[in-house]
């Protein structure tokens, strides 16, 4: 064999052994140490699940959004209205003790059959996306006016869940009535509205078998997307940068910890799927070589709403890892040429930020990350951009 053929394959068997060291997948340590990983990451899987399964067979209060009442009057002396008529209509309803009421110190002008069509369209998507982000079953919203002595009140019930908007009550009396009155005659009519739409809905639910499976993951969304994946470090040199494509399910954590922080009505548990696979054709290596990488993860998501229509989101995941790679024996490849394979399962860490465009319940997503493989050897970092699509229950 000549000096040449003796080189030759000095190198070839570094670079293939320079990436085998990556991985060191015979180390028994690193596999023990694994397999206890995975098993902790299963068990918190698994208790989110159960948590979530028992929690949807809990019966709901339903959630109403009471906002301030709009003045219509042509005078300013009774803008205290727009507060109480909402304030002691909040207090009637909070009696029954299947709802649980909210007042926001928002006006919206009451939807008529007059307004442009855009403007409707937008107000009800506004208090649609709203209430989401609570929970909330029901959105009262409405107006007043106040001329010649006597006052004229309208109120609307928009259902988030069935898209549906009912004119509920049309209270006129003299200004000089007891307020307490007032209010009672309008959350009679409301209550009844209430109540009437509720039963219909018991009815169709009735005759469902997917209640509980839909009353468990109301609000939660799920998604995919299609990410731009770039190397870094040793790895950079190695390999071509991959396309990655994630499927992924939004759950709010409210669900499984009632409570009434704002802040923790805004996370979302996201578990995650993602795969990968890439090769170093385009580099000047002496060996074809193939890389596969299959990722289940968990997030702790935070969203913050800018507006109605948008969203920003920061991520924190953990997961595992299995990682597939194939080397060429024979510097000319073929279907017949000689090839070794290794595989390993290491942790993986993953952190995003980014943010959702809401077109209904249709979300686009945007965003870059940070992901991390933790082999025994050099780890795999990489950036992420990512693009896709999701739609929100």
């Amino acid at each position: 064999m000549s000096n040449l053929s003796i080189l030759f394959n000095f190198f070839q068997m570094r670079y293939i052994s320079k990436i085998i060291d990556l991985f060191q997948l015979n180390n028994v340590v690193n596999r023990l140490i694994m397999a206890e990983f995975k098993r902790i990451v299963y068990s918190i899987i698994m208790f989110f699940i159960f948590i979530s399964l028992v929690n949807g067979q809990t019966i709901d209060k339903h959630k109403i959004i009471i906002y301030y009442f709009e003045d219509e009057s042509s005078l300013q002396n009774y803008r205290y209205y727009s507060y109480i008529i909402p304030d002691n209509l909040a207090i009637e309803l909070q009696n029954h003790v299947e709802y649980e009421v909210t007042v926001l110190p928002v006006t919206f002008k009451y939807i008529s059959d007059d307004m442009p069509q855009e403007e409707k369209e937008n107000t009800i998507t506004i208090l649609s996306t709203r209430a989401k982000e609570v929970n909330a079953r029901f959105v009262i919203i409405g107006s007043y006016k106040v001329e010649k002595k006597r006052i004229f009140i309208q109120t609307q019930i928009y259902n988030t869940v069935t898209g549906e908007l009912t004119d509920a009550a049309e209270v006129e009396e003299t200004i000089g009535a007891i307020v307490y009155e007032i209010i009672e005659k309008i959350t009679l009519k409301i209550n009844s509205q209430l109540q009437k739409t509720l039963d219909v809905e018991k009815e169709k639910i009735a005759l469902s078998p997917y209640k509980d499976f839909y009353s468990t993951f109301q609000n939660s969304y799920f998604g995919y997307s299609y990410s731009y994946v770039f190397f870094t470090g040793s790895w950079e040199n190695l390999y071509n940068d991959p396309k990655m494509s994630s499927v992924y399910i939004g759950f709010p954590l409210s669900k499984m910890y009632a409570s009434n922080s704002v802040f923790i009505k805004n996370i979302y548990i996201v578990p995650t799927w993602q795969f990968y696979s890439t090769n170093n054709h385009d580099l000047k290596n002496m060996n074809d070589s193939y890389l596969s990488i299959y990722t289940g993860s968990i997030a702790l998501q935070y969203q913050y709403s800018l507006s109605p229509f948008m969203i920003v989101f920061a991520s924190l995941g953990a997961g595992v890892s299995y990682s597939d790679m194939r080397f060429v024996l024979a510097s000319e490849g073929g279907p017949f040429s000689p090839e070794t394979k290794t595989d390993s399962t290491d942790p993986y860490f993953g952190a995003n930020l980014g943010a959702i465009f809401y077109i209904h319940n249709i979300g686009i997503s945007g965003g870059l990350g940070y992901n991390r493989i933790f082999y025994k050897g050099d780890d795999l970092a990489s950036f992420v951009m990512s693009f896709g699509i999701l739609y929100r229950l």
